[in-house]
């Protein structure tokens, strides 16, 4: 489990990151990592759709953040529900 907390605070400050450059432009690489993250995060969204079943806006968020973690995390809680 900390691993995986690991990873979502260095997604985080990528994100933070790739925001920060908005403001303060340092590389144009920030830019092309914000929109990478951005698109495959919400295709992602999109193809794992019927997995998401309850707080649609609130877990489109989360994966949009957190990506393929967010969506192991509600498979572990749907298991763990049946």
């Amino acid at each position: 489990m900390k691993k995986i907390s690991l990873i979502k605070y260095l997604l985080l400050f990528i994100w933070f990151s790739c925001f920060l450059n908005l403001l303060f432009p340092v590389s144009i690489f920030f830019n092309y990592l914000l929109i990478f993250l951005v698109v495959t995060h919400v295709i992602e969204f999109f193809v794992f759709f019927n997995k998401i079943k309850d707080q649609r806006i609130k877990n489109f968020f989360l994966v949009l953040i957190f990506g393929y973690l967010h969506l192991q995390q509600l498979d572990r809680i749907n298991k763990n529900s049946n």
